[in-house]
C-alpha cells in the first residue's frame, strides 16, 4: 500500500456523511483544563473557549476527563473534589458550581456529543506525591482503602483483582450515569501497568480455577478487567441503555503474523493484551463495549508499528460494533515522521478508506489549539469543511424521531436563505426525543440523503429554523430536513423546498389547428412563445389540449410554467379551429303522375303522384347522409330517398349530413299529403274563383277530367277554409 495514494485533498473529497470527529480533553495535571488557580468565572469561560474551538475545527464530540485518579470533576459522595479544579482534593469550587454538569450544557449547546472519560483504575500517578494533602485528600480512596492500592512503579492503581474495587468502580460509574445525561462513558487505557506485581493475596483470595503460573496469572488478570467492563456494559444498558460505553486502549492489541492473532507489528512493541492484560478483541466480540478507539500513535510507515498496517488489522476486528481511531496529534512537530503537516490529514484519509472504521478521536485539545505546522488549520478548512453525523449504532436501538413538517424557505438579505419548519412530534420514548436537525442541499429534488456532499449542516439544538448564508447570487437549490435522535438516528425527511421565489415569465404564441376526423389536439410547447424563469423551466401545461367540431373558431388556452422551485405562472394564447361546417339542404320532387295544381311537396292521394323524392346535398361538399325517421322511406341512408305514403298527414324528415372531417349538421324538408278521393274513385277539386278559392267550388270529378280542370288553374284536392 502506497502512503501516497492517500492525499491531504482526498480527506475531504471522501469525507463521509456520518464519522466520529472527537477531541480528548485531558483535566489530568490540568493538560488541557482547568486552571485550578482560576475563579469558577475563569474556568467556565476557558472551558467554553475550548469547545468554541473543537466546534469551529469539525468535531462533533467531546471527550471530556472527569475522573483522572480516583477523584471527581463533580459533586460526589464517593470520591473527593479533583485538586486539578479547586487546588485542593476535595475542596469544593466557591462559588459553587457542577463542572460536569456545566461541560454537558455547553456541549450539547454546540451540537457535539458528551462523553464522559473515566479512568477507572489510576488512583495516584505518581506515588511520592501522596503525602501532598493538597493532593490527595483524607477521604481519598488511597487513604481510606490502602489496601486496595496495587503500587507498580511509581503509579498506584485500584487493585482489579478485588471485587471491591470492582464495585467501587461501578458503583462511581453508575452514579454518574444515572446523575447525568451522558451520551457515553470512555475508559482510557489505564489498565494494569506494565510490570505489575503484588497482587498474590487478591489471586490467593479468588482464583477463581485460573491455574497459579505465569500464564494462569495473566488469564486471571484479564479475567478481571473481563468482569469490569461486562459488569459496566450490562448496569449502563439497564440503566439508560442509549449510553455508549467505550475504551481507548493502547494501539496495538497483540503482534503476529498471524491476523487471527493479532496484527503485523514489531514483536518487541507494546501489547495490551499481554503488558496491561486487556482483551479487547473479546471485549467487542461479546459486544461488552460500543466501540474501541484504539490509540495509534505512529505515523504512517513507521518501522515495527506502522499506521497503514494496523489501521487495517482494526479493521478487520470490529465486530459489528464500532472503530475509531485514536490519533497521536501531539506528536506533530518537526521530528522524524511527524514533520509532514499532512500527517494527520492523511491517516484520516486511510481511516475513510476502511469501511469499518467510523472516525477518529484527537489526541488532545492543547496541541489543536497550539496548530502545530498548521494540521489544525487543515482539518478545519478542507479535511473536517463539510458536516458529518455520528455513526448510528444499530443494536442500541433503530427507533426515529418523527419527522419534521411544513418546511418553508424565505429569502434573507446578501442571498441567505431562511429555513424554518415545524418540529417533529415529541415522545416519551427516550429513542425518539429529537436532539437536533440535519439540512440538506441539492440541485436535484430527489436528493440523495445518503450523499455527504448533500449534508448541509446541522443544528446545534433541537431548534427548527437555518439559515444557509452560503448561497451564491444565481444559485438555486433544493432543501429538505429530518431530525435526530441522541443516537443519530434519522427521521424520514420533510417535505421540500426550494430557494427561488420568482415566477417564470410566461410568453404565449397563437396557433392554428385544422379538424381531421372532428379532432384536433396541440400540445404546451405548441404555445410557448419563449416562457423563461431565472433557475429554469421544469413543465409546461396547457388548459385544453384537444378539440371537436363544437370549437371551430377562436378558443383561448391558457398556458402554465413550473419551474423548478415550483414557482408557476400563466398566460393566455388563442387557439384558432379550422374545419368545413357542413351546410346541407333537401329538396322535394313529386315522383310519377299527373300535375295537380299542388306544390312539389305534397301528394294528393288519389291523384297525380302518390311518391315523392327527398335529395339531399351540401354546399360544403358533404357526401355522406343520413335520414330519419327511417319509416316510411325506400332508404336511411344516401343523398336520396323516397317517401310513398299510405295516409294523410304532415310528414319532416331531416337529413344529417357528415363532412370529410366528421362534423355533423341537419337539414329538414316537410311533405304534406292529403286525400282527395271522394266517392266511387272520383277526385276532389278546386276550383279557382278570381284569387281566391272558395269550397263552395269543390267539386267530385271523374279521375280523366281532373287534368282539365288543373290547366285551368284549379287544384286537388279540398279547397282551403
Amino acid at each position: 500500500m502506497l502512503v501516497a495514494s492517500y492525499s491531504h485533498a482526498d480527506a475531504q473529497t471522501v469525507a463521509p456523511k456520518r464519522e466520529m470527529r472527537g477531541v480528548w480533553i485531558s483535566t489530568h495535571i490540568s493538560l488541557d483544563w482547568p486552571n485550578r488557580t482560576q475563579t469558577p468565572t475563569q474556568q467556565q469561560t476557558a472551558l467554553k473557549a475550548i469547545l468554541d474551538h473543537n466546534k469551529a475545527t469539525g468535531m462533533n464530540a467531546a471527550f471530556l476527563q472527569v475522573r483522572s485518579q480516583a477523584d471527581a470533576l463533580y459533586p460526589s459522595n464517593l470520591e473527593p473534589w479533583s485538586y486539578y479544579l479547586t487546588n485542593q482534593q476535595g475542596s469544593a469550587p466557591s462559588p459553587a458550581w457542577d463542572p460536569l454538569q456545566f461541560a454537558i450544557d455547553e456541549t450539547r449547546k454546540r451540537g457535539m456529543e458528551f462523553h464522559a472519560w473515566i479512568n477507572p483504575y489510576r488512583a495516584v500517578a505518581t506515588a511520592s506525591n501522596q503525602a501532598n494533602t493538597a493532593m490527595y485528600a483524607a477521604n481519598h480512596v488511597s487513604r481510606a482503602h490502602p489496601e486496595w492500592m496495587l503500587t507498580v512503579g511509581s503509579v498506584k492503581i485500584l487493585n482489579p483483582g478485588l471485587p471491591a474495587v470492582r464495585d467501587h468502580v461501578v458503583g462511581v460509574i453508575m452514579d454518574i450515569v444515572n446523575r447525568y445525561d451522558v451520551d457515553g462513558i470512555h475508559f482510557d487505557d489505564y489498565f494494569y501497568p506494565s510490570g505489575t506485581t503484588g497482587d498474590d493475596d487478591a489471586y490467593n483470595a479468588d482464583p477463581r480455577g485460573f491455574p497459579n503460573t505465569t500464564a494462569g496469572r495473566a488469564d486471571w488478570r484479564r479475567d478481571n478487567i473481563n468482569i469490569l467492563i461486562a459488569r459496566v456494559n450490562d448496569s449502563i444498558r439497564a440503566a439508560k441503555p442509549w449510553v455508549k460505553f467505550g475504551v481507548s486502549p493502547s494501539g496495538i492489541y497483540r503482534s503476529s503474523t498471524d491476523p487471527a492473532v493479532g496484527s503485523p507489528t514489531s514483536a518487541g512493541a507494546s501489547q495490551h493484551y499481554s503488558t496491561m492484560f486487556a482483551d479487547t478483541r473479546k471485549w467487542i466480540q461479546q459486544g461488552w463495549v460500543d466501540y474501541l478507539a484504539p490509540q495509534v500513535y505512529w505515523y504512517i510507515g513507521q518501522a515495527g508499528s506502522d499506521y497503514k498496517l494496523l489501521v487495517p488489522w482494526w479493521n478487520d476486528n470490529t465486530y459489528e460494533r464500532h472503530m475509531y481511531i485514536g490519533l497521536a496529534d501531539y506528536k506533530m512537530r518537526d521530528t522524524a515522521g511527524w514533520s509532514n503537516p499532512n500527517e494527520i490529514n492523511n491517516q484520516i484519509a486511510m481511516n475513510r478508506a476502511h469501511a469499518n472504521v467510523g472516525g477518529q478521536i484527537h489526541f488532545r485539545h492543547a496541541f489543536l489549539q497550539a496548530d502545530p505546522l498548521g494540521y489544525r488549520t487543515s482539518l478545519k478548512n478542507l479535511t473536517y469543511a463539510r458536516p458529518a453525523l455520528l455513526p448510528v449504532m444499530g443494536w442500541k436501538g433503530l427507533q426515529a424521531p418523527g419527522a419534521p413538517a411544513q418546511l418553508a424557505a424565505t429569502a434573507g438579505e446578501n442571498n441567505a436563505l431562511q429555513l424554518a419548519w415545524a418540529p417533529a412530534t415529541e415522545s416519551a420514548d427516550e429513542f425518539e426525543k429529537t436532539r437536533k436537525y440535519a439540512i440538506y442541499r441539492s440541485q436535484q429534488r430527489e436528493m440523495d440523503l445518503e450523499a455527504p456532499a448533500n449534508l448541509l449542516g446541522v443544528t446545534d439544538t433541537a431548534t427548527t429554523a437555518f439559515a444557509d448564508t452560503t448561497v451564491g447570487a444565481g444559485q438555486y437549490y433544493y432543501y429538505t430536513v429530518t431530525a435526530l435522535n441522541r443516537l443519530s438516528v434519522e427521521s424520514t425527511r420533510a417535505n421540500t423546498v426550494s430557494n427561488d421565489f420568482e415566477a417564470p415569465n410566461v410568453r404565449t404564441r397563437d396557433v392554428a389547428v385544422t379538424l381531421a376526423n372532428g379532432t384536433a389536439s396541440i400540445v404546451a410547447n405548441d404555445l410557448d412563445g419563449g416562457t423563461t424563469d431565472n433557475w429554469g423551466v421544469e413543465s409546461l401545461s396547457a388548459s385544453r389540449t384537444s378539440f371537436s367540431c363544437s370549437d371551430i373558431g377562436a378558443q383561448k388556452v391558457a398556458l402554465a410554467a413550473l419551474d423548478k422551485g415550483g414557482n408557476s405562472a400563466s398566460a393566455e394564447a388563442t387557439v384558432q379551429v379550422l374545419g368545413h361546417v357542413p351546410q346541407p339542404s333537401v329538396s322535394v320532387a313529386a315522383g310519377a303522375g299527373e300535375a295537380t295544381g299542388l306544390p312539389a311537396n305534397t301528394i294528393a292521394l288519389g291523384y297525380g303522384p302518390q311518391s315523392v323524392t327527398l335529395a339531399a346535398s351540401d354546399a360544403a361538399g358533404a357526401s355522406t347522409f343520413s335520414w330519419s325517421p327511417a319509416g316510411g322511406l325506400s332508404s336511411a341512408t344516401g343523398a336520396l330517398t323516397t317517401f310513398a305514403p299510405t295516409g294523410a298527414g304532415t310528414f319532416s324528415f331531416t337529413a344529417q349530413a357528415a363532412s370529410p372531417e366528421s362534423c355533423f349538421a341537419q337539414a329538414t324538408a316537410t311533405v304534406n299529403v292529403i286525400d282527395a278521393r271522394c266517392g266511387n274513385d272520383k277526385v276532389l277539386v278546386c276550383h279557382k274563383t278570381g284569387s281566391e278559392k272558395n269550397p263552395s267550388n269543390q267539386v267530385c270529378v271523374s279521375s280523366n277530367a281532373v287534368k282539365a280542370h288543373v290547366k285551368k288553374g284549379s287544384t286537388v284536392g279540398a279547397c282551403a277554409g
